[in-house]
């Protein structure tokens, strides 16, 4: 049975530590990529600079489902992500805004998560970088055909993002064209949602959803494992 590598909780780790949310933040879904020789692919085209996945759908792991550890296998795909402003670049550090859409469905399409976005910030230096945005103010929008998650969604009305890219080669760099040059990476991210109020706490969102997740049918339902043969 395939478990959840160290390289893909590092990477999580690492999306959720570069996303600025609130203490009363929920966690709305958080993963990492399955196979190290999949990736992001960085296409610079003109002025533009555009994302995409190799394969696509990305094969992943979700780590975190609505605050609750889980290990669920599912797929990943950009559309439309396209840079909108021009890079800078400034003492090593590249800068570009990106809109478009991160969706996330289960093996047989059931949509866990879809996340929607205008000039989102992309930051980074080297051979790492990360795309990350909230609403305000870059208009953010979350959806789910997961009852309890479409829940929380609805609850709190302030979603976040974090997308993490690791060994990008070559390193990061603005063309000619003002816009960053083509590039290859992995990636991990954290999307979560902050209310405008106290919000009540998510537990057993897992427990109470079992049932309707398992009706998927090759959704990859399985509890982290304490310990390895």
């Amino acid at each position: 049975m395939k478990t959840v590598s160290m390289r893909v909780l590092a990477l999580a780790s690492l999306a959720s530590l570069a996303m600025a949310t609130s203490s009363s933040a929920v966690t709305i879904l958080q993963f990492g990529q399955v196979n190290p020789q999949d990736s992001v692919i960085a296409t610079a085209s003109g002025s533009t600079t555009t994302f995409t996945t190799s394969p696509n759908p990305l094969p992943v792991t979700i780590t975190n489902l609505g605050g609750d550890p889980v290990q669920l296998d599912a797929l990943e795909s950009f559309e439309n992500l396209v840079s909108t402003g021009t890079a800078t670049a400034t003492d090593g550090s590249v800068r570009q805004t990106f809109s478009g859409t991160v969706r996330f469905t289960s093996l047989t399409g059931t949509n866990v998560l879809t996340a929607t976005f205008t000039n989102a910030v992309f930051n980074g230096a080297g051979g790492s970088g990360s795309l990350s945005g909230s609403n305000p103010p870059q208009q953010v929008a979350f959806s789910s055909d997961i009852p309890e998650l479409a829940a929380l969604i609805s609850a709190n009305p302030l979603p976040n993002f974090s997308l993490s890219f690791s060994g990008i080669t070559p390193n990061l760099s603005v063309n000619t064209d003002g816009t960053i040059a083509s590039f290859t990476a992995e990636n991990a991210g954290t999307f979560a949602v902050n209310p405008t109020a106290v919000v009540p706490e998510p537990s057993g969102i897992v427990m109470a959803g079992t049932a309707m997740l398992v009706g998927l049918g090759g959704f990859g339902w399985r509890r982290r494992l304490t310990s390895r043969a």
